[in-house]
Order: C-alpha cells, then structure tokens, then sequence
C-alpha cells in the first residue's frame, strides 16, 4: 500500500511539473511574440518617418565633380575631389542654375579651395563648408533657393 500512495505522489509531481513548464512555455513564447510585435511597429514607424522625410526632399540638381588644391602650412600638395547636389526649393531654380552654373562652379571652387584638409574632414567641417556653400549660392539666386548642400563624393588625396 506504501508504494501504491509513492506512486500517486510521483505521477502528481510530474504532472504539475508537466503543466508548470507547459505554461512557462505559453509565456515565454507570448512574451517573446509581444517584443516581436513590438520591435515590428517601431520599424514601420521609422520606414514611415524615413519615408515621409524623403518624400519632403526637394529637386536635386547635381553639379560635376570638383578636384581642387587644398591649404597646407607644409607646401605639400594636398587634393579635394568633391562631387556635390543641390536640394532645390523649386524644380524650375534648375533653369537658374543652368544659366549661372560658370559662377556656382567659380564660387564653390573658391570656397572649398580656400579648406585645409584638417578642416574638413570631420563631419562638423563638412557640414560648415555644406552651410557656407549654400548661403553664397542662395546670396546670388533669384528664381528660388537652395535647401540643403549634399556631399555625394569626397576624397582627399
């Protein structure tokens, strides 16, 4: 009879063990399930935040690649080559741009001619040299304005 009431004993242990990982398992796999869901609507957020911010990007009108001498204290020659596009405010500044693209080139030219490689080639000294090249070329349009300045190549040699 002992073994009989041991026997019961070890069946009921192992069915509560049986339902207790049964139901760790349901968690678990709801758990998990949740932080899939989860991590899923953060990415369509952040599909639609980056495609409602290309959607509001302008014209782009690209210029060609500028190769210019850089500033040295050590008289070594140092080279930029730079390929540049403009975000238009309005798709018919192209027809402005056209007409005064010898100018845009001479006023870009000078500008980054005038660098150090030590002052470009961080992000902070590319995003000044983007800023300062935008506000010479927004100083002589008329038919519209540049919004930003996007830097498409840049090595320096």
């Amino acid at each position: 009879m002992a073994k009989n009431g041991s026997n019961k004993t070890l069946i009921t242990i192992i069915v509560i063990l049986i339902i207790t990982l049964l139901g760790a398992s349901a968690a678990a796999f709801w758990y998990l399930n949740k932080i899939d869901t989860t991590q899923t609507q953060v990415n369509r957020q952040e599909q639609n935040t980056t495609d409602e911010t290309l959607a509001k990007i302008g014209p782009l009108y690209p210029l060609k690649p500028f190769t210019v001498n850089l500033r040295t204290a050590s008289g070594k020659d140092v080279y930029l080559k730079a390929t540049l596009t403009l975000e238009l405010d309005d798709k018919l500044l192209s027809k402005e741009l056209d007409a005064k693209n010898a100018v845009i080139r001479d006023n870009i030219i000078m500008i980054l001619s005038n660098q150090t490689a030590q002052s470009i080639t961080s992000d902070m000294g590319k995003s000044k040299i983007c800023k300062k090249i935008k506000a010479n070329l927004n100083s002589i349009l008329t038919d519209g304005q540049i919004r930003n300045v996007y830097i498409v190549n840049f090595v320096i040699q």
